[in-house]
C-alpha cells in the first residue's frame, strides 16, 4: 500500500486520535471534580484580615515611646504652641509630616488662610473696680503666676477669650452663676432684674463658654467676666493645688474660644482656599457682640465680696469663702463704683495647616477609615491635645511596623493631625468643606481622640450608635492599665468601663454618650454624615462632680502634670492608643463593615417617649394642640423592621461575592448620611444632623432630635402658643421623614 493512499491516511489519523483521546482521558482523570483554583488575591479579598496582627499591633504600642521618644508628649509640650504661631505651624507641622512620611505610605499638608484671634501681648486684658473719680482698684492679674519650672516660658499667651469683641466697658456687676439660659431666665423672671448695661460674672462649667456670652448679650449685658470656681476646679481643697496636686490654683485661668460656629467665620460653608470669597470682618454677625475675658478665682473672690443684692440660691453657691450675692453693683464704700472690663483682643488672618498621613488599602483603597487629633494648644497643652497627639504618633509608628512586616489593610487608613481646633474646630472643618464630595462617598468612619488621658479612673466615650458594638468589642481586647482593677477581676478596659457606668437601657453595656459637637468629629458628623466616635480615659465622675479636668486650658497643663500626677507610667495613654488602633484596624480589615445599626433603635425611641410622656402629663393644658407623634412612632417601627432585615442580610451574605459585599457595605455607610438635612437645623444651618446635634443653648451638649428640642424649649412661656406648637408639628414631621428616609436606605434592593 502506498503511503499517500487513502487507506494509509485513515490509519494514521485513527492512531493520532487514539493518542489524543488517551491524553485527554488522563487529564480528565486527574482534574475531574477538582474546582478551578482560586487566585490568592481573590481569597484575600474575601477574607477578614489576620486577627493575630491585632495582638501584634497592641504589643507594638509602647509606653516608653509615648513618654520619652521623639514622638512623645514631652516633645510636643516643650513650648507653647497656639494656632498660627511659628512653633505650631512650622516646627510641629514639619515634624509630624516627616514622621508620617517615614512610617506610612505618604503624607500631605493642607493649608488654609483663616481668621484667628489673639490677646495683645503688650496691652493685656484685665478687669478692675473703677471708683467715681476714675481711679482703678482691685485690678486683676494680667498674667498667670509661674508655679513650676516647666511652665516658665516667655511665649506663654496671656489669658484671653478668642474672638471676644475688643472694648472698654463699665457697669454694675451681676453674678449669673454658670450663665445658662435658665440662670438668665431666673434673674429676669424670678428676680425681675434689669440686666441692661451690667457686666456679668459667670463661672466656667456646665455649658460652652461662648453660649454664656451669647446669653449675656441677649439679656442686655455690656460685658462678661468668666472665672473658674473651686467648686468646679479645686474640690480637693485650696491647700492641695498645682504643682502639688492636679487641682487648679487661684492664679489659674482658663483660656478658650467664644466663637459660636465651627470653621473659619470668614468663609462660612466653604473652605478657606485660594479660590475662597472672604467676608469682611465687619460683616461677621457670629463674633462676640460684647467684650469678655477670663480671670482666676483669687481675683473673682475680691469682686464677689463687694457685691450687693440678695443672696443667691444654694445651687448657685460656689466654694469660695464669701457670701454669694446676685448684685447688681457693690456695697459701701464702693456703692458708687463700677466694674471695668478692659479687652484688647484682636483677630487677623493667618495660615493653619492639617497634616494627613496615608496607608493605602489593598482591595478597597477608595474607602477611608480616618483617625484624628488636633495639634494646637492654648499654652503647653499636655492634656489637651498632646496626650492624644502622642498617642496618635505612636499609633502611626506601630501601624508602620506592620506595613514593614508585609501587612496591608483592606481599606485605606488616614491619620489626620488638625490645626486651629481650639479656635473653633477650624482645621478639620475647612478640610471637610474642601473634600466633602470625596468624603461623602468614601469615608467609612472618623475616630477622634482629642484628649487621650484627662484622668485615670475609666474609659469614657461618645459615638453614633452604629459604632457602639465596635467600641465595646474593641475595649474587651485591651488590657486594663489599672493593676487595682485587675486585682478585682476586671482584666480589660471594658470591664472597668462597664463597672463604672452601665447603660441605663442595657446593664450589659457601658454608657456611651450621644455625640454632637465640641471637637474635630463635628464636621464629619454634621456636614458629611459620617459615623464618629470620641474616646478618652477620664477621672471618676461619681467621685468628682466637676466640669472638666481642673487645669483645663491653663498655663499649668504641663508635661510635669501628666507624667507626675495623672499617668506616671503612661499606661493609660497606651490603653487609649491600643483601643484606637484596634478600632481602626477592625474597620479597615474586615470584609463586612463593623457598623451595627441595632443600637440606633434604642436611642431613637428614648426622646419621643420622654416627650410623649410630658405631653400626656400636660394634656389638660395642651389639649388644643394635638401633636402627631404617632407618625414618629410609626416610622420608628419601620426603622426597626429595616434594621432587622439588614442584619439578616449580613448573616446570609456570601463573602466571596465582592459585588454583594460592596453593595451591603455601601448601605451601612449610607445610614448615617440619611440623617443629614441639607437645609440644616432651623436657625443653625451649620448643624445638619437631625438626630444628634448640640443644643441651641449649649454647643458642648449633644441633643437628640435637636430641631424638636429647640422647638419645645420654654414653650409654656411663649405668648404665641399657636405659632410655637405649629413649629413643634413641623419638627416632628422633619424627624419622622428623616427616620423614614434612613430606613429606606437599609432596605434590600428591589
Amino acid at each position: 500500500v502506498k503511503m499517500g493512499s487513502p487507506t494509509q491516511r485513515t490509519a494514521v489519523t485513527a492512531a493520532a486520535c487514539s493518542v489524543l483521546f488517551f491524553i485527554v482521558g488522563i487529564l480528565i482523570g486527574k482534574f475531574a471534580g477538582a474546582p478551578e483554583p482560586v487566585p490568592a488575591w481573590f481569597r484575600g479579598m474575601s477574607t477578614d484580615g489576620d486577627s493575630k496582627l491585632t495582638e501584634t499591633l497592641m504589643k507594638e504600642i509602647r509606653t516608653d515611646n509615648i513618654q520619652s521618644d521623639l514622638n512623645s508628649i514631652r516633645n510636643f509640650t516643650m513650648k507653647p504652641h497656639i494656632a498660627g504661631s511659628p512653633r505650631e505651624e512650622e516646627e510641629l507641622v514639619t515634624y509630624v509630616f516627616n514622621e508620617f512620611k517615614k512610617h506610612l505610605d505618604s503624607a500631605r499638608i493642607f493649608s488654609y488662610k483663616v481668621l484667628l484671634s489673639y490677646p495683645n501681648a503688650t496691652d493685656p486684658n484685665y478687669v478692675a473696680v473703677q471708683l467715681e473719680n476714675g481711679t482703678e482698684v482691685e485690678v486683676s492679674a494680667k498674667v498667670e503666676k509661674v508655679l513650676g519650672q516647666d511652665q516658665d516660658d516667655s511665649t506663654v499667651v496671656n489669658p484671653f477669650n478668642a474672638y471676644s469683641r475688643p472694648g472698654i466697658v463699665t457697669g454694675d456687676l451681676v453674678y449669673v452663676n454658670y450663665g445658662t439660659i435658665e440662670d438668665f431666665l431666673y434673674m429676669s423672671r424670678n428676680l425681675s432684674m434689669d440686666l441692661n448695661g451690667t457686666i456679668a460674672l459667670a463661672r466656667y462649667g456646665k455649658i460652652f463658654r461662648g453660649d454664656k456670652v451669647k446669653h449675656a448679650a441677649q439679656f442686655g449685658c455690656a460685658g462678661v467676666i468668666l472665672y473658674s470656681d473651686p467648686a468646679d476646679y479645686a474640690v480637693g481643697g485650696h491647700w492641695r493645688v498645682y504643682p502639688d496636686d492636679w487641682w487648679l490654683p487661684g492664679s489659674g485661668v482658663q483660656r478658650g474660644s467664644v466663637l459660636p460656629v465651627d470653621g473659619d467665620p470668614l468663609t462660612p460653608f466653604y473652605p478657606s482656599i485660594d479660590s475662597a470669597y472672604y467676608l469682611d470682618q465687619k460683616e461677621i454677625s457670629v463674633l462676640s457682640a460684647i467684650p469678655v475675658t477670663p480671670i482666676g478665682y483669687d481675683d473673682a473672690i475680691r469682686y464677689l465680696r463687694l457685691l450687693a443684692g440678695p443672696d443667691v440660691p444654694s445651687t448657685w453657691r460656689g466654694q469660695l469663702n464669701v457670701t454669694y450675692r446676685h448684685g447688681p453693683g457693690f456695697t459701701a464704700p464702693h456703692d458708687n463704683s463700677k466694674m471695668k472690663l478692659y479687652v484688647q483682643t484682636y483677630s487677623e488672618k493667618r495660615i493653619t495647616k492639617n497634616v494627613i498621613g496615608y496607608i493605602r488599602g489593598q482591595y478597597e483603597p477608595d474607602r477611608y477609615v480616618l483617625i484624628g487629633n488636633h495639634r494646637d494648644a492654648w499654652v503647653f497643652g499636655a492634656v489637651d491635645p498632646s496626650s492624644g497627639t502622642s498617642a496618635m504618633m505612636e499609633l502611626a509608628r506601630a501601624f508602620g511596623n506592620l506595613l514593614k512586616e508585609g501587612w496591608r489593610p483592606r481599606r485605606s487608613i488616614m491619620f489626620c493631625n488638625w490645626g486651629a481646633e481650639e479656635h473653633g474646630l477650624i482645621g478639620s472643618t475647612e478640610w471637610v468643606e474642601e473634600l466633602i464630595k470625596t468624603l461623602g462617598n468614601r469615608a467609612v468612619a472618623y475616630l477622634n481622640v482629642d484628649i487621650a488621658v484627662e484622668g485615670n479612673a475609666t474609659l469614657i466615650a461618645a459615638a453614633t450608635p452604629n459604632l457602639y458594638k465596635l467600641l465595646c468589642e474593641s475595649a474587651k481586647k485591651v488590657e486594663n492599665p489599672n493593676p487595682e482593677e485587675v486585682a478585682r477581676g476586671r482584666k480589660t478596659v471594658f470591664d472597668t468601663w462597664l463597672a463604672n457606668s452601665p447603660s441605663h437601657y442595657d446593664p450589659a453595656l457601658p454608657q456611651i454618650d450621644s455625640i454632637g459637637s465640641g471637637s474635630d468629629y463635628t464636621a464629619f458628623l454634621q456636614i458629611a454624615g459620617i459615623p464618629c466616635t470620641d474616646i478618652r480615659y477620664t477621672y471618676s465622675q461619681k467621685a468628682y462632680k466637676i466640669s472638666s479636668y481642673p487645669l483645663y486650658h491653663s498655663a499649668y497643663e504641663t508635661f510635669g502634670l501628666v507624667s507626675g500626677l495623672m499617668d506616671k507610667g503612661f499606661k493609660y495613654h497606651q490603653a487609649v492608643a491600643r483601643l484606637w488602633g484596634v478600632m481602626a484596624k477592625t474597620l479597615a480589615d474586615k470584609v463586612l463593615l463593623d457598623l451595627d445599626c441595632t443600637q440606633y433603635a434604642s436611642k431613637l425611641k428614648d426622646f419621643p417617649n420622654n416627650v410623649q410622656k410630658k405631653l400626656k402629663e400636660d394634656r389638660n393644658k395642651k389639649k388644643t394642640y394635638q401633636i402627631v407623634f404617632y407618625l414618629l412612632f410609626s416610622f420608628l417601627f419601620g426603622w426597626c423592621q429595616s434594621e432587622q432585615r439588614t442584619h439578616q442580610l449580613l448573616s446570609e451574605i456570601q463573602h466571596h461575592n465582592p459585588l454583594e459585599v460592596r453593595r451591603l457595605n455601601d448601605q451601612l455607610m449610607e445610614v448615617e448620611r440619611a440623617f443629614i438635612d441639607p437645609l440644616g437645623i432651623f436657625g443653625r444651618p451649620w448643624y445638619r444632623h437631625t438626630i444628634f446635634a448640640p443644643s441651641q443653648h449649649d454647643a458642648y451638649g449633644s441633643s437628640s432630635f435637636p430641631g424638636l428640642t429647640d422647638a419645645l424649649f420654654d414653650i409654656e412661656n411663649d405668648k404665641d402658643q399657636v405659632k410655637r406648637w405649629e413649629a413643634v408639628k413641623k419638627e416632628v414631621s422633619v424627624a419622622a421623614f428623616t427616620i423614614h428616609s434612613a430606613a429606606g436606605v437599609m432596605k434590600d434592593v428591589n
